[in-house]
């Protein structure tokens, strides 16, 4: 969905600076949400507070917005599962937080 907020941003005749000034996110972020990269952003609260701004500036149902956010954080939890399988399930503080963390926003 992501994706499609650009797409509508586009067709509505508006700058990512236009979303950036009445929104007060960032530039940088608005291009993270808008790629898909949500690496960029630091941490999932800020990431889905920002996908919710966004979302409805344009007028867009934030639970609608957030379907590519979701998907990259399941893609993204198999991920770290594979990691740790091939580490010999030996898993370092960074990737137990994480996990916890996304357990958490997940459940």
């Amino acid at each position: 969905m992501e994706k499609r907020l650009k797409e509508i941003r586009i067709s509505s005749g508006l700058e990512i600076g236009d979303i950036s000034r009445a929104t007060c996110i960032t530039t940088r972020y608005i291009r993270a949400i808008e790629e898909g990269d949500f690496s960029e952003i630091p941490g999932d609260v800020y990431t889905r507070g920002y996908i919710k701004e966004y979302a409805k500036y344009l007028g867009i149902p934030f639970s609608e917005a957030i379907l590519e956010y979701d998907a990259y954080l399941k893609k993204n939890s198999a991920e770290d599962t594979v990691t740790t399988v091939h580490n010999g399930g030996k898993k370092n503080f960074l990737s137990l937080f994480k996990s916890s963390l996304l357990n958490r926003v997940c459940s």
